[in-house]
């Protein structure tokens, strides 16, 4: 059963899931990375202009749980996980970066549009779907 309280929930977690995976970086793999760090800042700083936005806008959280950062979530958390157990490799982290970057920017036109919170979005074709309705 979904509830309000349950959405605002999970997209804390995320949000504390991502603070913790950027720390675990900086502190045990970023000689790593550091080469290749611009599109982890770019990446970074594009999501947390989703996050400014969501609150100016809204006042907190709403959950947007679209299906592009639920693949995001999928793909950074296994970069993650090869990341610690076989090391940094470059194609895996391009691509969830760069998808991860897609799915802020999505998220971004979805906060623009929304007139008033929406939760489980799915994506911006269904919300400009339900917009023409």
């Amino acid at each position: 059963m979904q509830t309000n309280i349950g959405v605002k929930l999970d997209s804390w977690a995320d949000l504390g899931t991502y603070i913790l995976a950027f720390i675990a970086i900086a502190l045990f793999k970023w000689p790593e990375i550091q080469p290749h760090s611009f599109m982890l800042y770019v990446f970074a700083g594009i999501m947390g202009l989703s996050y400014i936005l969501v609150f100016v806008k809204f006042k907190g959280l709403i959950g947007l749980h679209t299906y592009m950062f639920k693949l995001t979530g999928y793909l950074q958390g296994a970069f993650i996980v090869s990341l610690f157990v076989w090391g940094f490799h470059l194609l895996p982290y391009y691509i969830s970066i760069t998808w991860g970057t897609l799915a802020c920017i999505e998220e971004i036109i979805i906060i623009l549009i929304l007139k008033e919170p929406a939760t489980n979005v799915k994506g911006l074709y269904w919300v400009l779907k339900n917009k023409n309705r």
